[in-house]
């Protein structure tokens, strides 16, 4: 097992020199002891390329294939020599548009409907930081850990019944803002961002005190972090972050991302790495105070393609609880999107 490493985005900025100009033909140049000026460009600027590709991404089929791979990190071990791991997920979805008879659950001789179908492969686990390695060699060399009801995490690698099988195909949607949109009305939404941002949270529903439902990967894990959405700022981008993976028309893509770097809150960070060590460019969010401290939530784009790359929660600063096993920069929570494209056919 090799242990993660953490991120450091360096943020593009541009220096503007000021020049002083001569005003008349004898009069001498003024002396100006004013330090140059760093203009940081905006999340908008530093996404157009990024939406401008995202127009372009290729449609070669009618069927949304998405490989993830998530990972929650935990404090783990004795309480006076805990150490970092992540409980790692992978998974595959599949959306798309057919036939299916609800009395025989067949897809063939019925209405037509949004599909879904999903696989969750058995999870493994990585230690957090290379500071982990001691600690947890102190441990025994563990490659298990039971449940802890204390902090309500089940036991890592994960082990559920159905893992490795295929769920579906059915009838469903997915979780969009405050409602949920199947497979054909995502193909059917307008590609302008307010109508988007009205689609996510239309004026006549509330907005609940904390976003509940399926995270980055399309699936709901335990969470290491807690809420970190108390604000309602915080809750519409925890809504809007979490839709970016669905299955959009190229233009409707464009149209979320531009909605995601308009927000409030929403800064660029430039030139980055994902978490497993890809090239791109990205915004970032510091969430509410969570459990774990103060952390940012970052996504990632391709600056090649316009696809969305990953999505990392990481650590400003850990709460003194927390401190014992992880430290600034540790990426604690993310999805990673191994691939996502168009394809030809269901999975059979």
């Amino acid at each position: 097992m090799h242990p993660a490493r953490s991120l450091l985005p360096a943020t593009a900025a541009v220096v503007l020199t000021l020049t002083a100009c001569a005003q008349g033909a004898a009069a001498p140049a003024a002396e100006t002891s004013a330090e140059p000026v760093e203009e940081v460009p905006t999340a908008l600027e530093v996404m157009a390329p990024v939406i401008e590709e995202a127009r372009n991404l290729p449609v070669r089929g009618d069927v949304w294939n998405l490989r993830t791979r998530s990972a929650e990190a935990w404090g783990v071990g004795p309480k006076d020599d805990r150490y970092g791991v992540y409980n790692i997920y992978h998974a595959e979805t599949w959306s798309w548009v057919d036939e299916y008879d609800i009395g025989t659950g067949r897809s063939e001789g019925g209405e037509e409907w949004g599909l879904n179908a999903q696989r969750t492969d058995a999870t493994t686990w990585e230690l957090v930081n290379e500071d982990a390695w001691d600690a947890w060699e102190r441990d025994g060399s563990p490659v298990r850990w039971e449940p802890d009801p204390e902090v309500e995490r089940g036991d890592i690698p994960t082990r559920e019944e159905g893992f490795g099988e295929m769920s579906g195909p059915h009838p469903g949607g997915w979780d969009f803002g405050l409602g949920t949109v199947d497979h054909q009305g995502l193909q059917e939404a307008s590609p302008d961002p307010d109508d988007l941002e009205e689609m996510l949270f239309p004026a006549s529903e509330p907005m609940p005190d904390d976003p509940v439902g399926q995270g980055p990967d399309g699936t709901g894990h335990p969470s290491t972090t807690g809420s970190g959405h108390e604000s309602e700022e915080a809750r519409r981008f925890s809504y809007v972050s979490r839709s970016l993976h669905l299955p959009f028309p190229p233009e409707v893509r464009a149209g979320m991302y531009t909605l995601l770097a308009g927000m409030p809150g929403v800064r660029p960070l430039g030139s980055a790495r994902d978490v497993s060590g890809r090239s791109a460019v990205g915004v970032a969010y510091t969430l509410d105070p969570t459990d774990i401290g103060a952390v940012e939530h970052r996504i990632l784009f391709d600056p090649a393609t316009g696809g969305l790359l990953s999505q990392e929660q990481v650590v400003i600063e850990p709460a003194a609880s927390e401190s014992d096993w992880c430290e600034p920069g540790d990426v604690v929570k993310y999805t990673l999107y191994e691939s996502s494209m168009w394809i030809d056919g269901p999975p059979r």
